[in-house]
């Protein structure tokens, strides 16, 4: 070994004696394992099996494909998948915008594990050796014994020393673990160098489409194309699997009892335990509360969970402690950990937190998230009496805050709030106070620096701000003022500039609207003259935008169904339109469709894909609205009686008649003048939607062929119902158009008939794939190339052209009974999103 070499490892072994308090033995025992693991090949557990086997692709063609197409379209069952929203881009500790114009800038990130030394140090009694059933090492002594004694040169063995467990993470990948992240990644690189372990697997656990439990291996974006198993195979019949399972605890698994379900499973062969993200005083605010508080000891080491005693009761409940599940509870402190590893060790003195869960559960209803109006002061007065003084604290600052996301929430920490830890963090954004900006289905994939939240209502932030300091407010309102300033590449003084000037503000296309008036209404407190200021500001704002839009709120239906096409699930939503009234009061109603960022295409295991689909890629989408429905043969010709722009409209081209039946018959030159004309009538800017804007708005956050999910039925859409998708059944085939609207479900952001019923254009040309496509949702235009682009599938047409990812092309100038379009318009000012 040169000189270099023995300095570093005796640097190493230092520093393992000093920090962990660790002896020679132990040292050599790590440095032993990491020595296997790197010459050797863990036999990874392949005992689980699939929850669904694929069914093998169908490669039986028909003649009788009532489409122009030729090109003939394999069909491949779909993997499962868990239910998708966009995909967020990842930014690490740096946050990269998603705007062209700006730069990124480096946030504050606090680390995930406050203590990693003392906690791989509270860890240790799980080093445990145990004679393994595998391997056996020469016993030098009883041979050296033997030979003197008997004279037989015969070796004698004994069974080697290894870990006492395989280590299984469990990682709770529901969406309000995404505040998690990088503690648990933290957690896992600790546990994987600890060297108390044989192997370390981390699984997520993720609920599908229909509700299941599933687990894959890995977790994120990583293990998005992993199989999925039942969490049954991950089970060791020997006991020497332990079981750690992440999670804070606050979702719908364990509030309809499907986690617990799963612990059982897994508590009866192995010893199992919860790794509980938030502190313990606030355990009686989640699923943990349907169980009786207990201590647990152990008497025998490495047991399972049925097998730990209950020494102590400490908050009863009506529960069979004879047939109930034993689940222990640690938290990531060192203290809590210390006491769990005792336990396991067989340390008959340590006395561990726990509940036990009843053996039959019944789920509780879900309280909506909307509060009525006489419940707001109830809501800030329960935060306030609950939370710790730290977080109460940190919700006031937020409510200064025009914008709230977890980088500004690191800005504030950094500034402001240096003792807060990831833990107020959650306290805050699970108080109940705090909703999402965007109703959109978080995915482990998804980024949680690029999510929005705001107050659950206005009152509700005002109640915060009235509590917070003067000060604390406008230093919280110039701190963030810097953040967006060097995002927009501008000074703070110029930023600050356009809090007063809105009409500048609008000329340069920044919506700082927030800003200005929540930097009025602090003004406001301090009195005097900031009072006038204030009002003069406001008023200012008010009067500045002639062009901004009033929303109002619409419900709508929307379906989720199986690969049989059977319903599975359904809810009711909410979003916000405009009604645009055109020619002889005729309504047109716009959708307003949130901001986000998705994967667009199809992947080759989707029954249908082409090669056109793909690659798939990450595309960004600007908020914009989108008709609810497609143009109507009354719009058209509401549209057609206005002022001509380039080109003439016939009035009535559609073969099927009706005023609420979709318009056909229209080619690509004829949709842009309705367009046009109407931009000139209304003064706002309409278009036909780009591709990626088309996909991202039918997807509404999915990730299946169909925004319903894995197929489609006749009940659902109207297309050529003599041809199945998946495992659905034949249904009817109406072989004409279908009034907008009529089958009465949309999809998640409430669109009808995006799938079917009419193909639709959008302002792309076309081209054969996704090399080189734009990445931010505008048209690809392509001069040379004469045909443009179709979206949605025909009444005429098979199930599996009516898919969200599929592409068609057709001549500009041509018209078709199966075509027709629907309208975008673009909001007068971009949101200004972190």
């Amino acid at each position: 070994m040169s000189d270099g070499v023995s300095s570093k490892f005796e640097k190493l072994i230092a520093t393992l004696q000093q920090e962990l308090k660790l002896t020679g033995r132990e040292i050599a025992d790590i440095l032993w394992l990491a020595q296997q693991n790197q010459t050797t090949v863990a036999e990874n557990s392949h005992t689980a099996v699939e929850i669904d086997e694929l069914k093998k692709p169908d490669t039986k063609q028909t003649t009788e494909n009532p489409t122009p197409d030729t090109q003939t379209t394999p069909a491949v069952s779909p993997q499962p998948t868990a239910k998708a929203g966009v995909y967020a881009k990842s930014s690490g500790a740096a946050f990269s915008s998603t705007s062209g114009d700006t730069r990124d800038i480096k946030l504050p990130d606090a680390p995930g594990l406050r203590e990693p030394l003392k906690l791989a140090r509270a860890l240790r009694p799980l080093m445990q050796k145990i004679d393994s059933d595998r391997e056996v090492i020469l016993d030098e002594e009883a041979t050296a014994n033997r030979i003197a004694k008997e004279r037989i040169r015969i070796p004698v063995f004994q069974p080697a020393q290894e870990p006492a467990f395989d280590l299984v993470l469990v990682v709770d990948e529901s969406n309000t673990m995404i505040f998690w992240q990088k503690t648990i990644q933290e957690l896992q690189k600790l546990l994987e160098i600890q060297g108390a372990f044989r192997d370390v697997q981390v699984w997520g656990l993720v609920t599908n489409q229909e509700g299941h439990i599933y687990v894959r291996r890995g977790t994120g974006k990583t293990a998005r194309k992993h199989r999925h198993y039942q969490p049954h195979s991950l089970i060791d019949p020997s006991g020497k699997r332990l079981f750690l399972l992440a999670s804070d605890c606050v979702t719908d698994i364990w509030h309809n009892g499907k986690a617990f379900d799963i612990l059982k499973i897994w508590a009866q062969k192995n010893p199992v335990a919860i790794i509980q993200m938030l502190p313990q005083w606030l355990w009686q605010r989640t699923g943990l509360s349907f169980g009786a508080k207990v201590q647990f000891v152990s008497l025998t080491p490495r047991i399972a969970n049925q097998g730990l005693l209950i020494k102590k009761i400490l908050l009863w409940d009506d529960i069979d402690f004879r047939t109930g599940t034993k689940i222990p509870i640690f938290t990531l402190e060192e203290d809590s950990a210390r006491t769990w590893s005792k336990m396991i060790a067989g340390r008959s003195d340590a006395n561990v937190t726990g509940f036990v869960f009843p053996s039959k559960f019944t789920p509780i209803e879900e309280i909506s998230p909307t509060p009525k109006k006489e419940e707001i002061e109830e809501i800030t007065s329960n935060f306030r009496r609950t939370a710790s003084p730290i977080a109460r604290k940190l919700a006031s600052l937020l409510s200064a805050a025009p914008v709230i996301t977890l980088p500004i929430v690191r800005i504030i920490q950094a500034q402001m709030l240096k003792e807060s830890q990831q833990v107020h963090v959650a306290e805050v954004f699970l108080g109940g106070i705090l909703k999402r900006k965007q109703e959109i289905d978080i995915i482990p994939e998804t980024n949680p620096d690029d999510i929005e939240f705001d107050f659950i209502n206005q009152q509700i932030r005002d109640n915060f701000l009235e509590a917070a300091s003067v000060t604390d407010s406008l230093e919280i309102i110039e701190e963030i003022s810097k953040y967006f300033a060097k995002k927009l590449n501008k000074t703070l003084r110029e930023f600050n500039a356009l809090l007063r000037k809105p009409q500048h503000a609008n000329n340069e296309n920044i919506e700082i609207k927030p800003f200005a008036l929540l930097t009025a209404k602090v003004l406001k407190r301090l009195g005097g003259d900031y009072i006038q200021f204030a009002e003069e500001m406001e008023q200012e704002w008010k009067n500045s935008d002639p062009k901004l839009i009033p929303l109002s709120d619409f419900t709508f239906k929307v379906v989720t169904v199986n690969r049989r096409g059977e319903i599975i699930n359904q809810e009711t939503k909410t979003a916000q339109y405009f009604s645009e009234n055109l020619h002889n009061n005729v309504i047109l109603e716009m959708v307003a469709i949130p901001h986000g960022t998705f994967l667009m295409g199809s992947p080759s295991t989707e029954e249908g894909h082409r090669k056109e689909e793909s690659p798939q890629h990450e595309v960004t989408v600007p908020p914009f609205f989108m008709g609810k429905y497609p143009v109507t043969q009354a719009q058209w010709r509401a549209v057609a009686a206005l002022e001509q722009v380039n080109r003439e409209l016939n009035p009535d081209p559609s073969n099927f008649k009706g005023d609420n039946l979709p318009v056909e018959k229209i080619s690509w030159y004829a949709a842009v003048e309705f367009c046009d004309r109407l931009s000139k009538h209304t003064k706002k800017d309409y278009r036909l939607p780009s591709e990626a804007e088309w996909e991202y708005a039918c997807r509404a956050g999915t990730t299946t062929p169909f925004h319903f999910g894995e197929t489609i039925t006749s009940d659902l859409a109207n297309y050529n119902a003599k041809y199945t998708y998946g495992d659905s059944p034949k249904g009817e085939g109406r072989s004409k158009t279908t009034e907008v609207g009529s089958f009465g479900v949309a999809n998640a952001f409430g669109l009808y008939d995006m799938h079917g019923n009419l193909w639709e254009w959008c302002a792309d040309h076309w081209h054969d794939n996704y090399n080189a496509a734009t990445t931010d949702s505008s048209a690809w235009i392509n001069e040379n190339n004469y045909q443009t682009l179709l979206r949605g599938g025909s009444w005429n047409y098979y199930p599996q052209f009516c898919r969200s990812a599929n592409r068609y092309r057709y001549a500009p100038d041509n018209v078709n009974v199966n075509i027709g379009f629907r309208v975008v318009c673009v909001p007068p000012s971009r949101t200004l999103s972190t």
